[in-house]
């Protein structure tokens, strides 16, 4: 009895000292909306932020090295079904990390995008208001790559980032790579994409700062696209505290393809903090260059997890 008493008691240390070295974490967001999009005259419930489930997770493998690795998958939550062909389309990725910084391969978001496309625009770019794809995430533009390896560091206050993927399709591999500086209420931030085609290419800058309950934000890009026209866009935004529990947030942008007129678009938007994890929200927005159904607008829930 002492015996298998003993045993259980080394067991239970061995794994206590396993579960302190290694950790995963189940994680996602369910986000949906009663709305209309820009473009259309239906009324749907509809996702306004991309609703995901995922999961992540970091093993220590001593002298300072750790393994990483995550997948994440989309889905629709008014219907339940995936939102895309892909299982894990949000990204899945393993890799290893350090000192150093990380290095991961597989499928996943671009240096730009994450140090420059997502960090500028007030709505992060969800919901009907959303302002990046018009400014910063437009064609030639690209969210995620796969068959990629990507390094990330983080050096005095500069996070740096680039990646390079396999070609598909196109003529040329593509990459990009960013850098983004941070301190205090100051950001700023750099990025270039060249994607598969010969001629695309693009070139975005951003920066940020914020002072009492305001964030001003403002950021463009510029280059050309896969036709060797030019492409050029610009976001301008703000985000503002109001209370203990809600945000006002407000933003234009624009972009312009060669000679053709400009795409122009309008946000305003409120969050509401009914806790750490879930608000409630809303949003209106305008285009300009669409014939009928120029404004959208949405009314929605979303908790994180």
């Amino acid at each position: 009895m002492k015996k298998s008493l003993l045993a259980l008691a080394v067991l239970g240390a061995f794994a206590g000292a396993a579960s302190a070295q290694s950790s995963v974490t189940l994680y996602g967001k369910v986000d949906l909306a009663l709305g209309k999009a820009t473009g259309s005259a239906d009324k749907q419930v509809r996702d306004g932020a991309g609703s995901r489930v995922g999961i992540k997770g970091v093993e220590d493998l001593g002298g300072g090295m750790k393994a990483l690795f995550g997948f994440e998958h989309r889905f629709d939550p008014d219907t339940g079904t995936q939102n895309s062909a892909n299982m894990w389309n949000g990204y899945s990725t393993v890799g290893l990390g350090g000192a150093f910084g990380s290095v991961n391969l597989g499928r996943q978001y671009t240096s730009s995008f994450t140090l420059l496309q997502n960090a500028f625009d007030p709505f992060l770019g969800d919901t009907v208001a959303g302002l990046r794809g018009v400014a910063l995430a437009q064609s030639p533009a690209r969210v995620r790559v796969a068959n990629s390896i990507r390094y990330d560091g983080a050096f005095a206050g500069v996070k740096i980032a680039a990646d390079i993927a396999e070609r598909t399709t196109g003529t040329d591999r593509p990459y990009s790579v960013a850098a983004q500086y941070a301190v205090g209420p100051f950001m700023a931030a750099v990025g270039y994409e060249n994607p598969e085609g010969a001629n695309d290419k693009l070139v975005q800058a951003g920066v940020a700062y914020t002072f009492g309950p305001a964030k001003l934000a403002l950021a463009g890009s510029s280059g050309k696209n896969a036709a060797n026209a030019s492409v050029k866009g610009f976001l301008v935004g703000a985000t503002v505290n109001v209370g203990p529990a809600g945000r006002v947030l407000v933003g234009y942008a624009q972009n312009k393809v060669a000679s053709a007129d400009a795409d122009k678009k309008v946000s305003v938007g409120y969050r509401h903090d009914l806790s750490k994890r879930t608000y409630l929200y809303t949003d209106f927005t305008r285009v300009n260059k669409l014939t009928t159904e120029k404004t959208g607008y949405d009314f929605g829930v979303q908790h994180n997890f």
